[in-house]
């Protein structure tokens, strides 16, 4: 018999941020440890605002605090990293981003500490994420550094706006591929050890142990002989396997079964799911053309069901598919990396609460499966990357036929949050431990049997 109980390891409240001080306490010691202890970048920083001094809210600026250029010097003494220089010579050289960059900084919730209060002090601390690797703390575990920064900046009617700008994501992309290069190099191990802070250390196992009682070195394939447990880099370690048999498929061959295909926490099921919606209120409802980018499936997924579920930090975070069948497409779309809906302003996680609107604006990959099961037709199984988790990396190709179980493709970097989309028609009894999605949901074993489609009328 499957193993039914609650898997502890991954439940997304033990990681996440519950309340202000958490960013608080997180970027103080970021702040004290990569900038202000360190020469380097405490020089950066007074010669950024240097070259473009800090204007305050309701000054107008001088002359030169506006200066909309770069010069060849200035970009030669600050030496940033490529990407970041980038960024930096589009906030200065844009008027609309610009005005964004010092809007989102300065109308920050005033209730919240500013550690991060200009967009002159962010390009200095993202310069230093560059070759950061995140460390392990059992006090709400921050591991996406640069959405701390911007967390209340996003919140703002210029963060809204700054962070749906085509040539600001542009740059996003190209500085976050930047640092996944950091993150799977061997220099990213330096945080792989069992001392303090340590992804190794005494706490850190204790949270990646699940209520089966297997153990980090039970559950995933490491040696623990070897240093840093054989990972080769921070991505490595964040991409771990299971070791066979850990999660068992129950009823491999029933075609009818819905396995779990990702180590998740339901979020939401919607049925009845429309071509078009208002994605971007309070309720966040599904909007097919919108998720799956105009391409032509919305109509064959209008009036379905969508199951939503989280993948935390702590968890596992590779793709498996949730039936049999044949990859007959996939996508990937670029989008947005650090966009919350509006009407939140007081997540202390963000876009945590806001799970059901990144799925249309955040970058992300489709993969179409024609089931074996003639009933289910076509699913559609979606990834979408939250903040720093922007790489959505499909390992199968059209064409293939994937067996339930199998591999469909991997999260990099940190937890994130994926879909699967069913035609109507197709009848979904959901399992005990679905039936009530929510932020506060408990995580679900990768294979575990979440659904049955009970009956189904003929695909389109």
């Amino acid at each position: 018999m499957p193993n039914t109980k609650k898997v502890r390891n991954s439940r997304p409240k033990n990681w996440l941020p519950k309340k202000a001080k958490d960013i608080e306490k997180f970027l103080k010691k970021f702040k004290k440890d990569y900038i202000e202890d360190s020469k380097k970048y405490k020089k950066l920083y007074e010669l950024i605002t240097k070259y473009h001094p800090i204007i305050k809210k309701g000054q107008a600026g001088t002359k030169e605090e506006l200066r909309p250029y770069v010069t060849k010097k200035e970009i030669e003494e600050l030496d940033l990293h490529e990407p970041v220089r980038e960024l930096y010579v589009l906030i200065i050289t844009d008027p609309e981003v610009n005005m964004f960059f010092n809007q989102m900084f300065w109308n920050q919730n005033p209730e919240y500490e500013k550690l991060c209060d200009s967009w002159q002090d962010f390009i200095v601390q993202l310069d230093a994420i560059m070759t950061y690797t995140p460390v392990y703390s059992r006090d709400a575990l921050v591991g996406f550094p640069i959405n701390a920064l911007v967390n209340w900046p996003m919140a703002t009617a210029d963060g809204y706006a700054c962070f749906l700008n085509d040539k600001v994501n542009a740059i996003l992309k190209r500085v976050l591929n930047y640092w996944a290069q950091f993150l799977m190099s061997p220099a990213s191990r330096s945080v792989l050890h069992s001392g303090e802070e340590g992804w190794f250390c005494e706490d850190a196992l204790k949270d990646m142990e699940d209520d089966f009682g297997n153990s980090f070195t039970d559950q995933f394939q490491c040696n623990s002989d070897e240093e840093h447990y054989g990972f080769k880099s921070w991505d490595d370690f964040f991409t771990r396997q299971f070791r066979p048999g850990v999660r068992p498929l129950p009823s491999p061959d029933a075609d009818n079964i819905i396995a779990n295909a990702c180590e998740s926490a339901p979020y939401k099921i919607e049925t009845g799911v429309n071509p078009k919606s208002v994605f971007w209120m309070k309720e966040q409802p599904y909007s097919l053309d919108h998720m799956l980018s105009h391409n032509g499936w919305a109509e064959y997924f209008h009036g379905g069901t969508i199951y939503q579920a989280f993948l935390s930090a702590l968890s596992y975070h590779r793709w498996h598919s949730p039936i049999s069948g044949t990859i007959i497409e996939t996508e990937i779309i670029d989008g947005s990396y650090y966009s919350q809906t509006h009407v939140i302003q007081d997540d202390y996680a963000s876009p945590n609460m806001s799970q059901g609107y990144i799925t249309h604006v955040a970058a992300r990959a489709v993969i179409y499966i024609m089931a074996d099961n003639p009933l289910i037709g076509v699913l559609g199984f979606v990834s979408i990357g939250m903040s720093e988790v922007s790489s959505n990396d499909i390992t199968v190709k059209k064409g293939q036929h994937v067996e339930k179980g199998e591999q469909l493709g991997m999260f990099h970097f940190g937890g994130s949050t994926h879909c699967l989309l069913f035609r109507p028609g197709v009848s979904v009894q959901w399992e005990e431990c679905c039936q009530n999605p929510s932020l506060d949901a408990d995580n679900i074993p990768l294979h575990q049997k979440i659904g049955t489609v009970m009956k189904a009328t003929q695909p389109k």
